[in-house]
């Protein structure tokens, strides 16, 4: 079984063109702005995991959420330095 979705694509020799397909899933057409008719072209997108694809690595995640966390809580506590600082500048 593949797993992929087939998109039929329009080729035409004119700048554009338009592809026409009716509702009940009949017939497609394609013709260009000029009238000339185009050919169809059936492109296949491959949707499965590939050996080419790398295995997912948690340590390298668990190492961005961690660099992440740290640098909100380092931001959230450099902020609030900056507000005491400022409430104590304000209240003398």
């Amino acid at each position: 079984m593949s797993t992929g979705l087939d998109v039929v694509q329009c080729v035409s020799a004119a700048s554009s063109a338009s592809v026409s397909v009716s509702a009940g899933g009949g017939p497609v057409a394609c013709t260009a702005s000029d009238g000339t008719a185009g050919t169809l072209a059936v492109v296949h997108l491959d949707l499965s995991n590939g050996a080419n694809v790398p295995a997912f690595d948690y340590s390298e995640a668990a190492g961005f959420w961690g660099t992440a966390f740290c640098s909100v809580v380092g931001l959230y506590m450099v902020c609030r330095g900056i507000g005491a600082v400022v409430n104590f500048v304000r209240s003398a």
